[in-house]
C-alpha cells in the first residue's frame, strides 16, 4: 500500500513539474515577437493573424505586414499547432487577451513577462529570422 502511494507521489511531482513549465521554442520566439512588433505599432492580431503572417498569406489584411521580420517564416507550421503554442502562452503569462467593444473581439497582447523573454533571446541570438518562400512547381513541365 505504501509503495503505492510513493509512486502516486512521484507521478504527481511529475505532472505538477511539466505543467508549471513551458520550453520556449524559436517558433514561440517568432510569434512573441510578432505580436510585439504589431502591438508595438498599435495593432492586435488574432491568433488566425499571427498564422496568416507567420505563414505568409498575402491576402488584404496581411499586405501591410509583409515588412515584418517574422513575415513567412513558419511556412509549414500547421495552424492547430500554432493555436495550441499561444494558447499555452497565454496560460504562462507570457500573452494576454485584450478585449475590443466595437469588434467584440480578442485581440493578443504582448505582456511584460512576454517581453523579457523575447529581449533575453534576442540578446543571446543576434541574427533575424529567416524568410522561408515556398517553392512554386508548375503543374505541367515541358523537359527536352
Amino acid at each position: 500500500m505504501q509503495r503505492k502511494r510513493f509512486r502516486a507521489n512521484i507521478m504527481l511531482m511529475s505532472v505538477r513539474k511539466r505543467k508549471s513549465s513551458l520550453r520556449l521554442t524559436v517558433s514561440h520566439f517568432k510569434i512573441l515577437e510578432t505580436i510585439d512588433e504589431l502591438n508595438k505599432q498599435h495593432d492586435y492580431p488574432t491568433a488566425k493573424g499571427v498564422n496568416n503572417i507567420l505563414s505568409g498569406s498575402f491576402d488584404p489584411e496581411t499586405k501591410k505586414f509583409t515588412h515584418l521580420s517574422t513575415f513567412g517564416t513558419l511556412l509549414s507550421f500547421p495552424g492547430r499547432k500554432l493555436c495550441s503554442y499561444i494558447l499555452n502562452m497565454v496560460r504562462r503569462g507570457y500573452i494576454t487577451y485584450v478585449y475590443d467593444e466595437k469588434s467584440d473581439a480578442m485581440y493578443l497582447k504582448i505582456t511584460d513577462k512576454g517581453q523579457a523573454e523575447l529581449f533575453t533571446f534576442n540578446k543571446r541570438h543576434k541574427s533575424s529570422f529567416k524568410k522561408k518562400t515556398p517553392t512554386i512547381h508548375a503543374d505541367v513541365a515541358h523537359i527536352e
